[in-house]
């Protein structure tokens, strides 16, 4: 979860939730670190299970693992 594990969750590196969906899960950490889903679109992405996830309203049922990554911008 770095960056994100020391800036929102108290360096926490793993969290178990639960969440219908990615924005769903923002929602959820965002209760536990306010602040994160202000950030969350710009900064983060997701791999669900291993496969890079853009799509943030796809149904996690079933998903044994969501990895956020730092976002990485550039032309």
């Amino acid at each position: 979860m770095a960056p994100f594990d020391r800036e929102f969750f108290g360096g926490r590196n793993a969290l178990e939730m639960e969440a219908e969906t990615l924005f769903g899960l923002v929602a959820a950490l965002d209760d536990i670190a306010p602040g994160f889903a202000e950030i969350a679109q710009a900064r983060v992405a997701f791999a669900v299970d291993g496969v890079f996830t853009p799509n943030w309203s796809n149904v996690l049922t079933g998903a044994a693992e969501v990895v956020m990554l730092p976002r990485i911008a550039g032309g």
